[in-house]
């Protein structure tokens, strides 16, 4: 069986969906592996490295997809892309982003896809498990993106020409996501507050050094940074914080809005964009785990890597997915 990867059509998509360690993976249990010429670059992975790993480099995407039995994606593939696919083949990654058009398109060729967003929250589907993978390294990024843009460090600093006080950061949300974006946040030195109306997060906020608090509006006048990371897959975000809320903020606050893509938990984030306001700037931007695409490629080629072997047969060399298996019937979306 030939699995192909390529490169993600998103100008903001950094990551590689099979990495030099998991195509070795792949080719000793049998799959013969194929990439599109540089499409590893930009997670820091270049040819010379597939090809150490026996990966066969193929330089147009219509030397691979027609050609694949497999297709391991980071997001959806585009029409085109859909249109090169071989009949009856398996297409996997993260596929929250198909539209309808794409997936009448993949019910024409009878193509097998998975999204592994949709996985059920249960422990044996944690091997597979591509959001909390990449959330928790989006909950990292954001933090150290929120730093860039402060111009301020994290940790109190007394020095002989004066004290530097700590950032207080404000958390939104006690997911993956905000958890990791919390540890981080007190690793650095920072003081940080999460806000969840989940009771049952509460020992996961303490367990990570930060204090969770009820009222949001008691602390704002104090924070510098706010983290916001109240989402889901296929939801629209709930709208946490009012331009208005935000004018009683310290001057030169930044907010991280990870939640932009899915409508927003703060009034007027845009992806991708900094927004200014009266005390500072917003920045969306649900892509977090892509800016920091070597780790965020290990771990999704992982996901997709264990994903594949749990259905995987080594004696027929075939791919054998139990639909009565609620891993696999939540995460197909279409059944060739």
């Amino acid at each position: 069986m030939i699995i192909g990867f390529t490169a993600e059509t998103s100008s903001f998509e950094k990551r590689v969906a099979v990495t030099p360690e998991a195509a070795v993976g792949y080719i000793r249990a049998g799959f013969t592996v194929y990439a599109l010429s540089n499409c590893g670059h930009n997670a820091g992975f270049d040819d010379a490295s597939y090809q150490q790993s026996s990966v066969i480099i193929k330089p147009n995407l219509s030397d691979i997809l027609p050609h694949s039995d497999i297709v391991l994606k980071i997001n959806a593939p585009s029409l085109q892309e859909i249109e090169l696919l071989k009949p009856h083949s398996f297409l996997l990654g993260n596929m929250s982003n198909l539209s309808s058009a794409q997936i009448t398109k993949l019910r024409a060729k009878h193509i097998t896809c998975f999204g592994l967003e949709r996985l059920p929250r249960i422990s044996r589907a944690q091997p597979f498990d591509i959001l909390s993978s990449q959330n928790n390294l989006a909950g990292y990024q954001a933090v150290i993106k929120s730093l860039s843009f402060s111009g301020r460090i994290a940790p109190m600093m007394i020095t002989s020409a004066g004290t530097i006080s700590p950032l207080k950061f404000l958390i939104i949300g006690a997911g993956v996501a905000g958890l990791q974006a919390a540890a981080t946040a007190k690793r650095i030195g920072g003081k940080v507050y999460v806000s969840d109306p989940r009771p049952e997060v509460k020992e996961q906020v303490a367990s990570v050094g930060a204090l969770l608090i009820d009222d949001i509006s008691t602390i704002l006048p104090q924070i510098n940074i706010i983290i916001s990371s109240a989402f889901g897959p296929d939801k629209k975000a709930p709208l946490i914080l009012t331009r208005r809320q935000l004018d009683i903020l310290p001057q030169g606050s930044i907010i991280i809005d990870m939640a932009s893509r899915y409508g927003g938990n703060i009034e007027d984030s845009l992806e991708h964009q900094n927004v200014p306001f009266s005390r500072g700037i917003i920045y969306g931007d649900s892509d977090l785990a892509a800016e920091v695409p070597t780790s965020a490629s290990f771990l999704f080629a992982n996901n997709l890597y264990n994903f594949i072997m749990s259905f995987y047969s080594a004696d027929t060399k075939s791919l054998s997915p139990d639909f009565s298996d609620d891993i696999i019937s939540s995460t197909c979306i279409t059944k060739g």
